[in-house]
């Protein structure tokens, strides 16, 4: 006999129920559940979020959450993620979820929506099924932060410091400037300060004594983020960015040397990344460090209007 599924939006405190179905579905996700709640906080009014949460005999088995993407200047732009565990695929539960958020992003009036599917056959024939097309391809390696190359030397009027001694502001022009040309289905064209800090330098998992700004001759020309959920000992890099004007001169392979050795002296023993196929320069720096390869994700396509 087969249970009743029941759909009910999000609060809040559905979060460990979500993380718990994250770190079932995604060997890369680690971030804590303080860090998602986090993202819940400082998610913006006109994102027009719908959080929704499947249960089955009173127990979470499945999560979506759609909305506005309002880091682009794409008119329409949205985004959908559906996330089911493993042990409850293939029962309905993720097209029940989906069938819900779309509705909401043609109410709210949104063109152009991406979602993402592992390198899973099913989880692309799943969106394919539902009109969506393949778009860019990520990478996710590894690395185990005791083994790492020697740091390279640093040219004449190179220094390194902190994120918390480069300081948020800093910090913050240095992300917006770098990160615009970031490889992509859907342009980045930057979020408010107060977002940024809420959502970014104040998060729990920010490891602001780990992340790294490369100064030249006192421009802080790269920076390397990196967060870590520390109960599990694991990090993740959340974006390298240099200056235009900088770049080719090895700063990033820098930043991410002296930043992983700060890892492994927190207790991070695992670091994870994530690139584009297409940022052959990261990729490069990355198998440089001694990451490896172990999973991939393609973002999906789909037209909702004109």
């Amino acid at each position: 006999m087969t249970s009743e599924l029941l759909i009910r939006e999000m609060t809040i405190e559905d979060v460990p129920e979500q993380a718990r179905i994250r770190y079932a579905s995604f060997g890369w996700f680690i971030s804590s559940v303080a860090q998602q709640e986090v993202w819940w906080r400082t998610t913006r009014p006109e994102a027009r979020v719908q959080r929704l949460l499947a249960l089955r005999d009173g127990r979470a088995v499945g999560c979506a959450v759609g909305g506005f993407n309002i880091s682009t200047s794409e008119p329409g732009a949205s985004y959908v993620q559906v996330e089911v565990h493993p042990d409850h695929r293939g029962r309905g539960v993720g097209t029940a979820l989906y069938e819900r958020i779309e509705e909401h992003l043609r109410a709210i009036g949104a063109r152009r929506v991406r979602a993402y599917a592992t390198e899973d056959p099913a989880d692309q024939r799943w969106a394919e099924t539902r009109g969506y097309t393949q778009g860019a391809h990520d990478r996710y390696a590894r690395l185990d932060t005791a083994q790492l190359p020697p740091v390279p030397p640093l040219p004449s009027g190179v220094t390194t410091v902190s994120l918390r001694e480069a300081g948020p502001k800093t910090v913050y022009d240095l992300d917006l400037a770098a990160s615009v040309d970031e490889p992509g289905d859907m342009s980045f064209d930057g979020i408010p300060f107060d977002t940024w800090l809420g959502r970014y330098w104040d998060s729990p998992d920010q490891q602001l004594d780990v992340g790294t700004v490369v100064l030249v001759d006192g421009v802080a020309a790269c920076a390397t983020f990196l967060e870590a959920n520390l109960e599990l000992g694991k990090g993740v890099s959340t974006g390298t960015c240099t200056l235009r004007e900088y770049r080719g001169r090895g700063l990033a392979k820098i930043a991410k040397s002296v930043a992983l050795r700060k890892a492994a002296q927190a207790g991070i023993h695992t670091a994870v990344t994530c690139n584009d196929y297409t940022n052959v320069p990261m990729i490069a720096v990355n198998d440089w460090l001694g990451y490896q390869p172990f999973a991939s994700e393609y973002a999906y396509l789909k037209q909702l209007a004109d």
